[in-house]
C-alpha cells in the first residue's frame, strides 16, 4: 500500500521518460536503487513473488468450483500497472464461473487497455520509467502487455461470453477482431523477430552456446510455426459463419484452420463438405485425394452438436541460470523457460447417457507450444536486456563502494540478487490445449457423459433439428465447467 500510495504522487513527467543512463550517472547509488526498486514498485508486484506463485491459489480454487473467492483475490489488482494479466485473469475465472456480464466487463477492459497500448507504441518508441527500473531490477518492472496469443483468446473468449448471452452480433464481431488480430501479429512478426536478432548477433556471437539451455523450450515450440495463429480461432469463426448464412465465409476460415492445424479429422470433413456444397469441385477432389474424410451432412430431422473442449491450464514458466561471456567474463543470468516436455493432449470422451458414444474429441490447438514459440521468439531480445541490467548493476555497484565503502557496496549487490528474477508472467488461466467433436443427433433432449482420464461428469443439452448446439466443456484437474447453446 505505501508503494502504491507513492506511486499515485508521483509527477506524470517522472513517469514518463527518465533515461536509466542518465539515471545510473546523476544518482547517488543506494538513490538509484531506491527509485529502481520504486519504479518496479509501480509497475508490478511481480518482482519479488514470482507470477505463478501468486496465481496458484486462484487455479486450486477454479479446480474446486470457489468462483467468489477467485474473484475476489483477482479483484485487488485490476489497477495494478498488470491490470491487462489480472483482468485477463478475472475475466476467464467469471466466464468458468458462469458470470458472463462480469466476463464480458473483465475482457472489454483488457481489450481497451491493447487499443491504447498500440496507441502508445504508434506515437512514441521513447524509453520510459518502468523501462528505466528494469535495466535496475528485472524485466518483472516492465507492465505486462500480453503476448499475441493471448491477444487472441481474449477476443474468442469475448466471443463465447456473448454467445452464450445470445448476441450472435457482437459474437460476430469478436471472432473477426481475433481473425484480425492474428493477421496484424503476422505482419508484425517478422520484422520485429529480424530486428531483435540484429540487435542480439554480436552477443550471440560471443555465446554459442546459448540456446543449448533451452532444449525443452525449442521441443514444444517445434509443434507450431508461430506464437499466434489458432486454427481454434478460425474454426470457432466457420462455425458462427454456418450459423448465420454465411457458408462462403465459413469455408474460408475452415480452410485456415485446417492449414494451421491438418491432422484434425472435423476439419477435415468440414472442408470437404462445404467445398461440395459451394460447388468447389477441384478443391472438393483434391482435398478428397488428400484425406477422403467424407462425412454425410445431418437429416432434416436432426440438429447438430459442436462441442468445444478446453483442457487443464497453460503451461508455468520457470528459472534457468544461464552462463554469458560479458566483458570478457563469465556471469550467471536468470531466464525464463519452460522445462516441461511437449504433452500429447488427453481426449475427452463423449457418450449419451445410457445410451450409444458419440465419439472423442480431436486437438484443434495446444497453448502450451504458442507458449513456448512466443517465449522463444523472445529470446534474443531478452538477452540483450539481461546483458544492459548486469552492466547497469555493476555499475551501481561499484559507485556504492566507492561512496559508502564496503557496506555500500554490499547493500547493492544484496538489492541486485534479490531483484535479478527471470520474467515469469503469463496468462496462466488459459487451457493447455483445446480439442473439437461435431456429430449430429435426433431432435431431443440428452444428457452427455463426459469422461476424460480420471475427470467424469455429465451436463444436459437439447438439440434442434436444423440447428446448431454449440457446447463448451472446460477441464480444471478432474473438474468441468460447462455450458451450451442452440444456434
Amino acid at each position: 500500500m505505501l508503494v502504491e500510495g507513492i506511486c499515485q504522487r508521483l509527477p506524470k513527467r517522472f513517469l514518463g521518460g527518465v533515461m536509466p543512463h542518465l539515471l545510473i550517472k546523476k544518482l547517488p547509488p543506494l538513490m538509484l536503487l531506491g527509485v529502481a526498486l520504486l519504479l518496479g514498485g509501480c509497475a508490478t508486484g511481480s518482482i519479488f513473488t514470482s507470477y505463478p506463485k501468486q496465481i496458484q491459489p486462484i487455479k486450486l480454487q477454479l479446480e474446486s468450483k470457489q468462483y467468489t473467492q477467485a474473484q475476489a483475490a483477482l479483484d485487488g489488482r485490476q489497477d495494478d500497472a498488470d491490470k491487462i494479466l489480472y483482468l485477463m485473469e478475472k475475466g476467464r475465472v467469471a466466464q468458468l464461473a458462469g458470470d458472463t456480464d462480469a466476463s464480458i466487463e473483465d475482457f472489454k477492459r483488457v481489450i481497451e487497455a491493447f487499443e491504447e497500448n498500440d496507441e502508445k507504441a504508434k506515437v512514441s518508441a521513447s524509453d520510459t520509467a518502468a523501462q528505466g527500473a528494469a535495466l535496475l531490477t528485472s524485466d518483472n518492472a516492465i507492465p505486462y502487455a500480453g503476448e499475441g496469443y493471448e491477444r487472441v483468446f481474449v477476443h474468442q473468449f469475448q466471443a463465447m461470453n456473448y454467445l452464450m448471452s445470445r448476441n450472435l452480433e457482437a459474437a460476430m464481431v469478436e471472432v473477426r477482431r481475433a481473425n484480425q488480430e492474428q493477421q496484424y501479429e503476422l505482419e508484425r512478426f517478422e520484422d520485429e523477430v529480424a530486428d531483435a536478432e540484429e540487435d542480439a548477433r554480436e552477443q550471440m556471437e560471443k555465446n554459442d552456446g546459448f540456446m543449448d539451455s533451452f532444449a525443452s523450450l525449442q521441443a514444444a515450440a517445434g509443434q507450431v510455426k508461430n506464437s499466434f495463429q489458432n486454427a481454434y480461432t478460425f474454426y470457432v469463426s466457420g462455425i458462427l459463419f454456418e450459423a448465420t448464412g454465411k457458408p462462403n465465409d465459413a469455408y474460408i476460415d475452415y480452410k485456415k484452420a485446417l492449414e494451421i492445424f491438418p491432422d484434425n479429422a472435423y476439419v477435415q470433413r468440414d472442408v470437404l463438405r462445404l467445398a461440395q456444397t459451394l460447388g468447389m469441385r477441384e478443391d472438393y477432389e483434391r482435398f478428397n485425394k488428400e484425406f477422403g474424410n467424407d462425412y454425410p451432412p445431418p437429416k432434416a430431422s436432426e440438429g447438430e452438436i459442436v462441442l468445444l473442449f478446453e483442457h487443464g491450464f497453460a503451461p508455468v514458466k520457470t528459472n534457468v541460470d544461464v552462463n554469458l561471456i560479458i566483458n570478457n567474463g563469465v556471469r550467471s543470468i536468470a531466464f525464463p523457460t519452460y522445462v516441461e516436455q511437449w504433452q500429447a493432449p488427453s481426449l475427452l470422451n463423449v457418450s449419451i447417457s445410457g445410451g450409444a458414444v458419440i465419439g472423442e474429441t480431436s486437438p484443434i490447438v495446444s497453448v502450451q507450444a504458442l507458449a513456448a514459440k512466443a517465449l522463444l521468439e523472445r529470446l534474443p531480445g531478452m538477452m540483450v536486456r539481461q546483458i544492459l541490467r548486469l552492466v547497469a548493476k555493476n555499475e551501481t555497484s561499484e559507485q556504492g563502494g566507492k561512496l559508502l565503502g564496503d557496506w555500500g557496496k554490499l547493500a547493492v549487490n544484496v538489492l541486485n540478487v534479490v531483484t535479478e528474477q527471470a520474467d515469469r508472467r503469463s496468462w496462466l488461466t488459459l487451457p493447455q490445449d483445446a480439442q473439437i467433436l461435431r456429430s449430429s443427433l435426433p431432435e431431443g433432449q440428452y444428457q452427455l457423459q463426459l469422461q476424460n482420464g480420471t475427470a467424469v461428469g455429465a451436463m444436459d443439452i437439447k438439440v434442434v433439428p436444423g440447428k446448431k448446439t454449440l457446447i463448451r466443456v472446460v477441464a480444471t484437474g478432474n473438474t468441468f465447467h460447462t455450458a451450451s447453446v442452440v444456434l
